[in-house]
């Protein structure tokens, strides 16, 4: 205990505070930044079916997007206002997506080291279609914007139809990325015939 002199200037005894007992020049281990970096960690590894799911929906709604757009009546004003959806990518990432999302619930369920090892492929793969997604959305997009309609009201509502569409497709690539790219580095560890995460 520590002699302090009181209120009346007398010493009196101040007992050691109980939260300091750690020594000066080290840090403790539990901060809160450390604990959301576990928590962070074990996210992807705990809720990975309903990850899964997510891709298995952001997928067909970019599918059925592809189909309203492709439904657009062929002219080289529409080829310009959906040029993402003439290259397909609302088809062929959408088929990555569903694919990845399947084999990453049916991981979840049932973790054997091949279902394991496609699922990594598979969100890896996910990954890069969703990254050239994104610039073959982003050129649809700066394209869209830099169209003159010339005040035509026809152009201009296929303009805004497509824009919006180009932006709703953005944005679900975005999503499949922040989804993907966590799956596809998870680690694993097979030992005789238990998996760990």
């Amino acid at each position: 205990m520590n002699k302090t002199l009181g209120s009346d200037r007398m010493p009196g005894d101040i007992p050691p505070n109980q939260n300091q007992s750690t020594p000066l020049g080290t840090t403790e281990t539990s901060s809160p930044l450390k604990h959301l970096l576990d928590k962070l960690q074990k996210f992807p590894k705990g809720n990975l079916e309903a990850l899964g799911v997510a891709q298995i929906m952001i997928g067909v709604k970019c599918f059925f997007y592809g189909i309203i757009g492709f439904l657009a009546p062929n002219s080289e004003m529409y080829r310009i206002f959906f040029f993402s959806i003439y290259t397909g990518f609302s088809f062929w990432g959408a088929l990555s997506f569903i694919i990845s999302g399947i084999l990453t619930v049916v991981s979840a369920k049932k973790p054997t080291k091949s279902l394991l090892r496609g699922n990594l492929g598979a969100n890896a793969l996910s990954t890069l279609v969703s990254i050239v997604g994104i610039c073959i959305l982003s050129y649809n997009f700066t394209k869209n914007g830099l169209y003159d309609c010339k005040k035509e009201t026809l152009c201009l509502g296929i303009k805004s139809v497509g824009t919006g569409l180009v932006i709703v497709l953005i944005i679900l690539t975005c999503l499949q990325i922040l989804i993907s790219l966590p799956l596809s580095m998870l680690n694993y560890k097979v030992d005789d015939k238990n998996i760990h995460w």
